[in-house]
């Protein structure tokens, strides 16, 4: 939650940076870049593919969006977050057969120490993003992607916990008669669906994808990028699985709002100019500019 409350800070820190300066200097820093880029095009015979930042900050898209969030937060963590405690009699009598088919198998994992590896694993949805600084057209628009991001995990923590808080459904293990009485109920047994981190982890592995594909629509590096974000993941939602934390539709609905919410953030920023493609003829000594606009 102290996370999540300084997150929340610096995307209004980011939002007002970002507007600190007149929007002339923008231009003129845009405008300076695409000189620059097109002397370069003029001697490799190449365009990038974005001449302007694929995604722009606006004071009503941003505060909107931000306030939404900020609101999913606070009203998640101002929900009841106990769960009247099971009789030891009540406990004994949850069996496997009480299950869905389709979930059934997750009630026989039970593994504790696996579930201390899964909540450190958790970290990689606040240091996956980390790589996207290795571009620069990233690194110049920090204070945009760095709202973006913050955004996203306002939504992916608001909810998910709102959901879990909401909902009572018993976690797999408690399903299980080789656990403990005292195991079942040491922590929130009641607050299965839907998985919190397998929301977290994909909506920033959609989202490190996503903006790596804006930045760079044409690159061949764009598959694995994409394969890698959703591999990793996949992998920690399925020890997620594996400690007996979470049944199989858990995870897959955390996976499915998470992917969601990385991709719908930077999509609602995207620029106007997204579909618009520029690429430089050079023929001898006759230079020329082709627009290409997707409809």
């Amino acid at each position: 939650m102290k996370i999540t409350i300084l997150t929340t800070t610096l995307a209004i820190c980011m939002l007002f940076k970002a507007y600190a300066n007149p929007a002339e200097e923008n231009e003129n820093k845009y405008s300076a870049q695409q000189t620059i880029l097109l002397k370069d095009a003029k001697q490799k015979s190449s365009w990038p593919n974005y001449p302007d930042a694929p995604y722009r900050l606006s004071w009503k898209t941003d505060l909107i969006t931000t306030a939404v969030g900020m609101g999913l937060f606070f009203y998640a963590n101002s929900l009841d977050n106990s769960r009247t405690p099971l009789t030891s009699e009540q406990a004994n009598r949850f069996t496997h057969k009480d299950v869905n088919w389709f979930d059934r198998s997750a009630t026989y994992k039970y593994n504790p120490q696996l579930r201390e590896v899964s909540d450190q694993l958790g970290a990689f949805a606040l240091v996956a993003p980390l790589t996207l600084l290795a571009d620069k057209g990233v690194r110049r628009d920090i204070a945009t992607i760095g709202t973006m991001f913050i955004q996203t995990r306002l939504f992916a923590y608001g909810t998910a916990n709102i959901s879990k808080r909401s909902i009572t459904r018993y976690r797999p293990y408690i399903y299980n008669p080789k656990v403990s009485y005292e195991d079942k109920i040491a922590k929130d047994p009641g607050q299965s669906f839907f998985a919190q981190q397998t929301t977290a982890v994909f909506s920033t592995a959609v989202f490190v994808a996503t903006v790596f594909s804006d930045y760079h629509p044409y690159s061949k590096f764009k598959p694995w990028v994409w394969a890698g974000s959703l591999a990793a993941a996949s992998a920690i939602s399925v020890v997620r699985y594996e400690t007996g934390i979470h049944y199989t539709s858990d995870i897959l609905v955390g996976a499915l709002v998470g992917s969601a919410i990385g991709y719908g953030i930077p999509k609602i920023h995207r620029n106007k100019h997204k579909n618009l493609s520029l690429n430089p003829i050079i023929q001898g000594n006759t230079y020329a500019l082709s627009a290409i606009w997707k409809l």
